[in-house]
């Protein structure tokens, strides 16, 4: 059953490198479909950047770009969303994305796409796969995507929340900065997000760390462990400072993305302890004290079975020779043999059975006492002695010729039924 998953998880690994450019691009399609859909359900305040025309442009420009275009296509998005819902509240959440997406790019290191998927997976829960996956896959400075998204999802409640604040028509400075207080507040006071950046940073570290200690299984250990330190950090932050989370949903959904991590760390690598090696050098400077884990690779089973027969045409130049190899190898060393009839159709140089039909040169047993067609009734002239003598000696060769190939054919015939 396991050779059987390896060969499955080769098969896989090998289409995906053969067409990893056709791959990345559809994946990175789908993701950005999917988050300007879900932005456009969230706070779809205006209708004209909701049409799936303009979905499918920024989608398409986001498949073939890296990952910072798509979260700024996302943010740009979100701003004119809000800008048509409240202009005052568009300026303050742009001062905010501005730090957000600096922060970002400077510390995404290949990782900005993160600042998108928390949002999108985060209704179903599965966004504590995350960090752990990117404790497996990357440094602690995924910690800064990771805070990203975790900020940008709590950030669209705060939008549907105050977007329908009206402020009044006439521009009043008191009401303004009254309303603006208001807002930092409920940012500022937005406890669940900060408990969530924290949990999330705690465990990339943790399974960063661990994953690189050397003891046996430390991958699948600090995966686990990693999904404990999730539980156990946002159960004990929710009792510590009143919040409502649910204890069922993070364990079980905890749980869930711990597994999903696991199959993500399978197909990435798959290593054999059973086959540790420890090795010890040195150089001018310093004595390594080192430890090989191989990597499990199998040879995929070939399913291709051929049977291959002395009269198969299909045969190749590997196997077995068919009939007409033989036969165009001895007429090769004997033109105008025939291999089941001896010297068939040879004219008066060839011989049927014995010397019929030789005409007045040949014999046909001892007729009257003597060689038929011999002129003294013996053996004729010594020319036709000598080509006699030559004739049996070409049918014993050929006899001998005869015998090995049948002998051959016999073996092959019996390795075609044992095949």
């Amino acid at each position: 059953m396991l050779t059987k998953i390896l060969e499955i998880r080769n098969i896989a690994i090998d289409t995906y490198r053969k067409a990893r450019y056709i791959i990345n691009p559809i994946v990175k399609f789908i993701i950005a479909l999917l988050v300007f859909s879900n932005l456009n359900t969230a706070i779809g305040f205006d209708e004209r950047f909701a049409k799936t025309s303009i979905v499918l442009v920024l989608s398409l420009i986001s498949a073939v770009t890296p990952g910072g275009v798509m979260v700024f296509f996302a943010m740009a998005l979100t701003l004119l969303h809000v800008y048509n819902a409240s202009m005052f509240l568009a300026i303050l959440i742009l001062l905010i994305f501005i730090v957000l997406y600096a922060a970002l790019m400077r510390f995404s290191n290949g990782n900005a796409i993160v600042a998108v998927l928390i949002p999108l997976l985060a209704p179903l829960n599965l966004h504590f796969a995350v960090p752990i996956i990117l404790g497996c896959v990357a440094t602690p400075v995924a910690i800064m995507p990771c805070a990203c998204g975790v900020a940008f999802y709590y950030l669209i409640d705060v939008i549907k929340n105050f977007s329908t604040v009206d402020i009044g028509e006439k521009l009043d400075v008191d009401i303004l900065v009254e309303y603006y207080n208001e807002l930092l507040d409920v940012i500022i006071g937005q406890k669940e997000m900060y408990i969530v950046i924290v949990v999330f940073a705690l465990v990339i570290l943790v399974v960063f760390f661990l994953r690189r200690l050397p003891f046996d299984y430390s991958f699948l250990i600090s995966i686990g462990v990693g999904a404990v330190v999730n539980i156990i950090g946002l159960l004990v932050s929710s009792l510590k400072f009143d919040i409502l989370l649910s204890a069922g949903t993070i364990i079980f959904m905890t749980l869930i993305c711990a597994l999903i991590a696991v199959a993500a760390d399978f197909m990435k690598r798959v290593l054999d302890y059973t086959a540790i090696e420890h090795v010890q050098f040195e150089d001018d400077d310093f004595y390594y004290y080192v430890k090989a884990v191989p990597k499990i690779k199998i040879s995929m089973t070939n399913h291709n079975i051929r049977v291959l027969s002395p009269g198969d045409d299909s045969s190749d130049d590997e196997g077995y020779p068919d009939d007409e190899d033989y036969v165009s190898a001895y007429s090769e060393q004997a033109p105008g043999y025939d291999l089941y009839n001896g010297y068939d159709d040879r004219d008066d140089r060839g011989y049927d059975d014995g010397y019929d039909d030789r005409g007045d040169k040949g014999y046909d047993g001892y007729e009257d006492g003597g060689y038929a067609g011999s002129e003294d009734g013996y053996y004729g002239d010594s020319d036709d002695y000598d080509r006699e003598d030559d004739n049996m000696a070409m049918k014993y060769a050929m006899s001998d010729v005869e015998a090995d190939y049948e002998e051959d054919f016999e073996d092959d015939t019996e390795f075609d039924d044992k095949t």
